[in-house]
């Protein structure tokens, strides 16, 4: 993850992009899964029927029928049914709309959003924490920009609504959502350079549950780490959470890009230490 001071120059990214062809395959692939899982068993044994019905037409018969070939018969059919546009549609329009997804606009959120102005500073394929379904847009924005995204919530509903659109938005291939328990289980998950974590659901949750997730979440911080506290749709502010960090470091919030009014809080920075070793290592890289 880039520093703010690293935004300042044009810089070359570490890790290249995702290819289109493996993001498009992905985008399949969900699509297809997502069909499967909306239809009634009976339709899709109609549908495996059919396709051996296809395939026996195409005097395909003479080989041996094995479940990858009938498997790859109903996709095909799934496909069709859904229109999904082939590679090459789908990659003349798809700058366009990943461009469009990298507007906070596109998720419902302001563009003086804390998130909005971290997202720029992701790189390729950085893991991302986002924590409780009030920061579900957070996810899609950091998604739309090449983030590893891990979206965990302790509802199953909520889950496979963000599956769902992720699928539908071609984000599928740097997004996974986990239902959770928090305060009492986890997944075992990738060490982040970013947790953006919903106020709303914090508050929700005991005291002991509270203390016991954010601390589960800061072990998962890599040091120098960014932990975005940002209020839920409600208005519950991220304040009252700051103890939480004492011994982390409160970074000032990016720039919104237009005053905000009143007194509505955009949330709450926080940066894990770095110890000198940590801090050396780092600078001995950024000289190259």
């Amino acid at each position: 993850m880039l520093s703010q001071q690293q935004l300042l120059p044009t810089a070359i990214r570490r890790r290249p992009l995702r290819s289109l062809r493996q993001q498009y395959d992905v985008y399949v692939m969900d699509r297809i899964e997502h069909y499967k899982n909306s239809i009634p068993r009976g339709e899709l044994l109609r549908l495996a029927a059919e396709s051996m019905d296809d395939i026996d037409e195409s005097g395909e018969s003479q080989f041996v029928l094995t479940e990858m070939v009938i498997q790859e018969a109903v996709d095909a059919r799934i496909k069709r049914r859904l229109g999904v546009k082939s590679f090459e549609t789908w990659r003349k329009y798809f700058p366009k709309l990943r461009a469009g997804q990298r507007d906070p606009i596109h998720w419902g959120m302001d563009s003086g959003h804390l998130v909005a102005g971290l997202a720029p500073r992701l790189e390729p394929e950085d893991h991302v924490l986002v924590v409780g379904s009030g920061a579900e847009s957070c996810a899609y924005l950091l998604a739309a920009h090449e983030a590893t995204v891990t979206f965990l919530d302790g509802d199953f509903g909520v889950i496979e609504r963000t599956e769902h659109r992720v699928a539908a938005e071609s984000l599928s291939s740097s997004f996974h959502a986990i239902c959770v328990q928090f305060g009492k289980w986890l997944p075992c998950v990738s060490p982040c350079v970013l947790a953006v974590i919903d106020a709303g659901t914090l508050a929700a949750l005991a005291p002991g549950e509270r203390r016991v997730l954010l601390s589960e979440l800061q072990e998962l911080t890599m040091p120098g780490g960014l932990h975005a506290l940002v209020p839920d749709p409600l208005g519950v502010g991220p304040e009252g959470f700051a103890g939480h960090y004492a011994s982390w470091t409160r970074e000032a919030m990016p720039p919104s890009g237009r005053r905000t009014r009143g007194t509505v809080s955009r949330g709450a920075l926080f940066v894990r230490p770095r110890s000198a070793d940590e801090q050396a290592r780092d600078d001995a890289r950024a000289r190259g």
